[in-house]
């Protein structure tokens, strides 16, 4: 059978430029989100630059990476920040589809925490509500150890020694990677590679209009889906400044978050001559962050800026405790979080494996009062 498509094949829109006239025109539509959402001039440019971001991210997920029979697990694209990305992950997703099964194989590395999730959904508008459905985690770094994992509906009816099953539903779309470290400098993630282990075929067809069409539309769906999305939970966070709350379930452990997690969501805003304290209780967890973001739910430059503290990093008082100071300025004690020019913004708690949730302690005091309990 002739496999070559002709004209006739191809979508009218993905010919004649008109889906991507179309895609053109979403952006400059997003754009609108940031004019009606700014409050200075730092969240417009930061907010440009998002969706920037944001269209990065959609291209390769929609465009690039989206035949589910040949994807390959990819790292979130380089500075893509979306609902208080953090800082000490490294992200990677691929899209599946669930008529066939998959082998997930690498090695497991030496990162703390490494967990791998089914979802279904998404955060593009007009997506299904997010849910997860399989879910295994790993705490136990090794250099040499192979991962081997069969994702499918139906659970295997036998598998190799150490390998593990990761259940699927006929409704998941995306397989998530989280590696958690807790020294960047030392910890190694790891490295997987996805094998689809019933292909229709051997190799991909040739690249369509449909195809091209299509990843568009969605490319574009997924730029304003997720900046309404994140900007629906700064409005809910904004009716109670400076607190630290948990999301909704469908938001957090049951849309697309790690089920091990308990993750407290906030706003947070200062004026000038101000400083927050966020005491964090001595707390049996198997890892915990705290990380300051700007109002697009982006991760501060952390790279380059002290904005976020783990359970290896903090410095703990005598207790155990953590105490945490959000300022312009280096208290010269404590866990200082630089708010990097910003006076206000998102913020975010994570607890891992914990033993007994024990909520923070916030308090906005007079920065210069400042002074070690």
């Amino acid at each position: 059978m002739d496999d070559q498509l002709t004209d006739d094949d191809m979508p009218a829109g993905a010919i004649d430029g008109t889906a991507w006239a179309e895609f053109c025109d979403s952006l400059k539509d997003a754009g609108q989100l940031i004019l009606d959402n700014s409050t200075d001039d730092l969240d417009r440019v930061e907010g440009f630059r998002y969706l920037t971001r944001l269209t990065r991210g959609g291209l390769q997920s929609f465009i690039e990476n989206f035949d589910p029979v040949f994807a390959q697990i990819l790292p979130i694209p380089h500075n893509l920040k979306i609902g208080c990305d953090n800082p000490d992950a490294y992200y990677q997703n691929v899209r599946i589809d669930p008529t066939y099964d998959y082998r997930i194989r690498g090695l497991r590395g030496t990162v703390n925490y490494l967990s791998i999730g089914a979802y279904s959904g998404g955060y593009g508008a007009g997506a299904a509500t997010p849910g997860r459905q399989g879910h295994l985690e790993d705490n136990d770094p090794d250099p040499e150890r192979v991962v081997n994992i069969v994702a499918s509906v139906d659970e295997p009816v036998s598998l190799e020694p150490g390998q593990r099953w990761l259940r699927l539903s006929a409704n998941t779309t995306t397989l998530i990677i989280r590696n958690f470290y807790l020294d960047r400098t030392t910890e190694r993630p790891s490295e997987l590679e996805l094998t689809c282990r019933n292909p229709p075929s051997p190799h991909p067809g040739p690249y369509d209009g449909k195809q091209l069409s299509h990843g568009l539309a969605l490319s574009a769906l997924f730029v304003h889906g997720v900046a309404q999305r994140f900007l629906d939970w700064l409005e809910e966070f904004q009716q109670r400044p400076n607190t630290l709350e948990f999301l909704p379930d469908d938001d957090a452990s049951g849309g697309w978050g790690d089920p091990n997690q308990l993750f407290r969501h906030g706003a947070w805003s200062i004026e000038p001559g101000q400083a927050i304290v966020v005491d964090v209780p001595p707390i049996d967890a198997y890892y915990w962050n705290f990380q300051l973001n700007n109002m697009w739910e982006e991760s501060l430059d952390y790279r380059t800026r002290s904005v976020t503290v783990n359970k290896h990093t903090a410095v703990h008082e005598p207790d155990g405790s953590a105490r945490i100071i959000v300022a312009p300025e280096d208290p010269g004690f404590g866990n200082w979080i630089d708010t990097a020019e910003h006076r206000h913004g998102t913020w975010g708690l994570r607890y891992n494996q914990v033993v007994e949730d024990l909520a923070p302690t916030i308090t906005v005091v007079d920065a210069a009062g400042l002074s070690p309990h």
